[in-house]
């Protein structure tokens, strides 16, 4: 008689959490995710080319209310995902998949009806990934006093978003908008605050992937881009691209569209008219809120701006640092000519590209505790960053067989 499926749907929850980055960086403490596991990519099809055409808060809006899709699909179980500028990557219990296909699916349609852009999704089981020797491992870091952020490291996860991108490729569950029902909830997904402005010259996008062929010297290279980083900006503060001060709700209606075509964009024109009207007069109440620093039974207002920066993924990490600095030019050309040493030298491939502001995306289940802040260069800092990255990949790997034709 077969074994009881084990119920594993909590195993994220229950990992340990790290309270500092750099320790949670050290993958040789993560845990490998259970077999029946899923990893899903989706990611928008032609980001890079809608981002030079100025569709850049379009793409931002579209991944992450993809997130909000995938997470509302059961909140009773928590979900590692990590948000890159085009898209997402998560792990789901296979109790879920079904679901989250719908969800999905839902997401899809969206972004289609109300951007003209094509979200590509797919999900590959642990499983298939471990039998081809790429492990997927998470740890876990902690973000502020009530949210955790995942870390994830293991080639699997490469492997995956490899697989889902090729047509064709075996062992994928590619997810076709048309093929099935499709529903997705967006609740709780906002894009109502300004773009940051830069405190020095510019907000800058890095990405960078430790290349050498042993896991200690690649978690050394990531430990002497933090100290050098350090060694640059001083104190975190200084180079956080987020400042409570500089934080300010948006009243503009090209600012307040994203959030208002993906929450009404299923709704007839009175109900999408009313949607608006109420997301002007919630920013109006909330500029008020903050400009008493009332605070409520419920909410502690004069405090939410703070946890807004403490709740922001400005620094992640899965397989790839990814941070979003603000840098002066100096700086910015100091930590570019370090890098560029290291990469001459075979340590590592990067990405770096500078914008005027920072972006903020958000999704907020709860404004007195859980809600997280998404923050990118607002002209697609994270998806130019990895063009530069995947250049230099390439330029890499031709050198590579070219030494060996020789």
């Amino acid at each position: 008689m077969p074994d009881a499926p084990t119920d594993n749907r909590h195993f994220y929850r229950d990992l340990p959490v790290d309270r500092d980055f750099e320790q949670a960086i050290d993958t040789f403490g993560h845990t490998s995710l259970p077999d029946d596991w899923w990893v899903v990519v989706a990611d928008i099809v032609g980001s890079t080319q809608a981002i030079t055409e100025g569709a850049y808060k379009d793409v931002n809006t579209v991944g992450v209310a993809c997130i909000a899709a995938v997470l509302n699909v059961d909140r009773s179980i928590a979900i590692p995902y990590l948000f890159g500028g085009d898209g997402a990557t998560f792990a789901i219990p296979d109790c879920l998949r079904a679901r989250v296909e719908v969800a999905l699916r839902g997401a899809q349609q969206m972004a289609q009806r109300s951007f003209g852009l094509v979200l590509r999704a797919g999900l590959v089981q642990v499983a298939d990934l471990r039998q081809g020797d790429d492990w997927v491992r998470l740890g876990k870091s902690r973000l502020s006093d009530s949210n955790t952020q995942p870390v994830f490291s293991g080639r699997g996860w490469e492997q995956a978003d490899r697989l889902v991108k090729t047509p064709g490729a075996a062992r994928v569950r590619q997810v076709d908008p048309a093929a099935g029902p499709a529903e997705a909830s967006f609740e709780g997904f906002e894009c109502r605050w300004q773009n940051v402005p830069s405190f020095a010259d510019h907000k800058l996008a890095l990405i960078v992937v430790a290349t050498t062929a042993d896991g200690a010297e690649n978690l050394a290279v990531y430990r002497a881009i933090l100290s050098k980083i350090r060694d640059l900006f001083g104190h975190l503060d200084a180079c956080h691209p987020l400042r409570p001060n500089r934080l300010h709700l948006s009243f503009s209606p090209r600012k307040l569209a994203g959030e208002w075509r993906v929450r009404s964009g299923h709704l007839g024109w009175a109900a999408r008219l009313g949607y608006a009207l109420r997301l002007l007069w919630q920013n109006l109440m909330g500029m008020i809120l903050f400009a008493g620093k009332v605070d409520t039974a419920s909410l502690r207002w004069s405090r939410y701006r703070d946890d807004l920066v403490d709740n922001s993924d400005f620094r992640k990490f899965d397989g790839a640092l990814r941070m979003v600095l603000d840098a002066s030019a100096a700086q910015s050309q100091a930590l570019t000519t370090w890098l560029a040493e290291r990469y001459a030298a075979g340590q590592l491939v990067y990405g770096t590209h500078p914008s005027s502001s920072a972006l903020i995306t958000c999704l907020v289940e709860s404004h007195a505790a859980q809600h997280i802040h998404f923050v990118d260069g607002s002209d697609g800092g994270y998806a130019m960053a990895a063009r530069q990255l995947k250049a230099q990949l390439k330029s890499r790997f031709t050198a590579s067989r070219s030494t060996q034709l020789i």
